[in-house]
């Protein structure tokens, strides 16, 4: 997971002027043009960097936005949907592309529950070139599913030009870091997880766990990751539904045949405002 500190610092970070004006000559456009499909459209956002030389990274977001009424998916989709797929090897001069998730929502599915996002979201980027003094092209190739009663696959490919120094549109990096301060951090104040009891007398463990997520107001949720994407954890069940702690229950029904869930540590996502927790434990 990538810090969201880092993003969002990165869009304050400032080189020498003249230098700033000519790579950002050089990097054109501060974000790609839309690519559309007929429900919804995608487009790369430049945001600065951060670092020099071996250290640079370039500071970027992919915004997928959405006709009203739709939705796209997390990382984990939840019972139905599918996440969205990035291929970046069309990019010139990239060694590596971490793309950041901004903490999810959960939504009624017909029979079950999905978890993703709705109207618009920017998945922060940091991009590492293979060589800090040759230009950088960022190319993504998208496949993604916009959704409403029923599901239809979309793809979408944008190209973008990414320069070092601060951003050349402050107001389109203020969108990435917007999002970038949605992204959970392995570190809250306030914010902790624990494990309460693991019930094994049924078919699946079940687990009850404890949020501590203090007195603030907005939405509380969790959401439960197996170690692989061949994992399909169901989603949490909130027992509570105020105070400052919070209890859920989590049936351990969705790992692969033959792998004993308790031996293999979950990664929760604990959403509590604007505020998100990314943490790893072992229900034993």
């Amino acid at each position: 997971m990538v810090d969201r500190r880092t993003f969002v610092s990165s869009l304050a970070a400032f080189a020498v002027p003249g230098l700033v004006q000519s790579r950002q000559a050089l990097a054109g456009p501060a974000a790609s043009d839309w690519s559309r499909d007929s429900r919804s459209a995608i487009r790369l956002i430049g945001a600065g960097s951060t670092g020099e030389a071996g250290a640079l990274r370039l500071q970027a977001g992919l915004q997928i936005t959405l006709s009203p009424g739709t939705k796209t998916y997390w990382r984990t989709p939840g019972d139905s949907g599918v996440p969205p797929m990035f291929d970046w090897s069309g990019s010139d001069n990239v060694a590596e592309v971490r793309v950041a998730w901004p903490a999810p929502h959960r939504f009624a599915d017909g029979g079950g529950q999905s978890i993703g996002y709705k109207m618009d979201v920017v998945f922060p980027l940091a991009v590492t070139p293979r060589d800090p003094a040759k230009p950088v092209v960022l190319v993504a190739k998208v496949d993604y599913a916009v959704c409403d009663n029923i599901c239809i696959p979309a793809k979408g490919e944008a190209r973008l030009a990414l320069a070092a120094g601060a951003a050349a549109d402050p107001a389109l990096a203020g969108e990435v870091a917007k999002f970038s301060a949605r992204v959970p951090l392995t570190s809250q104040t306030g914010m902790a997880l624990s494990v309460v009891s693991v019930d094994t007398a049924g078919t699946h463990p079940v687990a009850v766990l404890a949020a501590q997520v203090g007195p603030g107001d907005g939405r509380v949720d969790l959401f439960a990751e197996g170690p692989e994407a061949t994992w399909s954890l169901p989603l949490p069940e909130a027992l509570d539904t105020s105070g400052p702690v919070r209890r859920f229950k989590l049936t351990l029904d969705g790992a692969p045949r033959g792998v004993v869930a308790l031996d293999h540590p979950i990664t929760f996502t604990l959403v509590s405002g604007p505020r998100a927790l990314e943490t790893r434990l072992r229900l034993t």
